[in-house]
């Protein structure tokens, strides 16, 4: 009988646990949401996972790109560029490549404009004739160009993951690339929302100021004077970005630029001048200036000639040069600094 007696004492215990249990489970379908309890973590869940760094989460991500696409598992650590505007689109995304070539036709380090935000970058040639050994040394996990360097790629692309990006794309096209390669599309989209703002706010200010003046962006070269239409990199900063009204002559040409002989200098007929310098083609641009020919531009007499660096108007081509282009414009023909 006492056994008989301890085994209903279990039974009937039992039940009660298993009653209790249950009016538990029932209470818990009125969570009063206003309350700052934290919510009990899901029945299969034991342990949260460490949230990822936002940079991290961004991948996998597959890049299209000029030869087709690539996957990036992670972000790249080792970044080789085979042309200078990448070092600038990187720079304004807070990063850098671990090496680079330099401007075409320079030998020389980067421009002074990055030198104070720049580390240690390896020189890997020039744009036109990259250093491939150098670029072996480097060790990159990935190798970014366009297809104006087109004769390397095979060679470069046995040495590294290699991105085939177009030379003629818009800047802001190859900075959301960038974003996405970084894993900083947010910090991409900012950085070009500040250079719309700053472009639209002048153009405003450029258009109440000069009216129908024409504005003209040459070259002198010793092929001859190179004429940029809106069609080129630079040109569209200046006229689609800034609003400056293009001379009849160049406006009807359908190409990035063309050429014009010193005496046909004069058929522009251009308001203002904005004349491209460098290192290179500075006698070319010592001649011209030194002409009747060009002495005799109207715009020449009343003071309408800007001379600017070509090396950042047309090498660097960027966000960070871009804005400083911008600012330049501004400097000329608004006096603004």
């Amino acid at each position: 009988m006492k056994r008989d007696y301890i085994t209903a004492q279990l039974t009937a215990g039992l039940i009660c646990f298993m009653l209790l249990l249950a009016a538990c489970s029932s209470g818990g379908n009125s969570v009063n949401t206003s309350s700052s309890t934290a919510p009990p973590l899901p029945p299969t869940t034991e342990v949260q996972a460490t949230p990822k760094p936002a940079g991290d989460s961004a991948f996998p991500v597959t890049i299209a790109h000029k030869k087709g696409e690539h996957t990036l598992e992670k972000r790249p650590e080792v970044i080789a560029v085979l042309d200078t505007k990448f070092v600038d689109q990187l720079v304004a995304l807070k990063e850098q490549p671990a090496g680079s070539v330099t401007a075409a036709g320079s030998d020389k380090d980067f421009p002074a404009y990055l030198s104070d935000r720049l580390g240690d970058v390896k020189v890997l040639g020039t744009r036109d004739e990259p250093n491939l050994e150098a670029l072996v040394q480097l060790n990159p996990d990935l190798i970014l160009m366009t297809d104006f360097q087109e004769k390397v790629y095979d060679n470069v692309s046995k040495i590294a993951p290699t991105l085939v990006l177009d030379f003629n794309e818009d800047w802001r096209v190859t900075l959301n690339t960038m974003g996405k390669i970084m894993g900083k599309q947010k910090e991409a989209q900012d950085v070009q929302q500040a250079y719309e703002n700053k472009v639209s706010k002048l153009k405003e200010q450029i258009a109440a100021k000069l009216g129908t003046e024409t504005v003209a962006l040459i070259r002198p070269r010793k092929e001859g004077i190179r004429i940029h239409t809106p069609k080129h990199r630079t040109g569209a900063i200046l006229y689609n970005d800034l609003g400056l009204n293009t001379p009849p002559s160049v406006a009807k040409v359908d190409d990035t630029a063309y050429e014009i002989s010193l005496e046909a200098i004069g058929e522009v007929g251009a308001d203002h001048y904005f004349l491209l310098s460098d290192d290179m083609f500075a006698a070319d641009v010592e001649n011209l200036e030194s002409t009747k020919t060009w002495k005799s531009l109207e715009a020449v007499k009343n003071n309408r000639v800007y001379k600017v660096e070509s090396t950042l108007w047309i090498a660097y081509y960027g966000p960070i040069a871009n804005d400083m282009i911008a600012s330049q414009v501004a400097e000329a023909l608004l006096g603004q600094r």
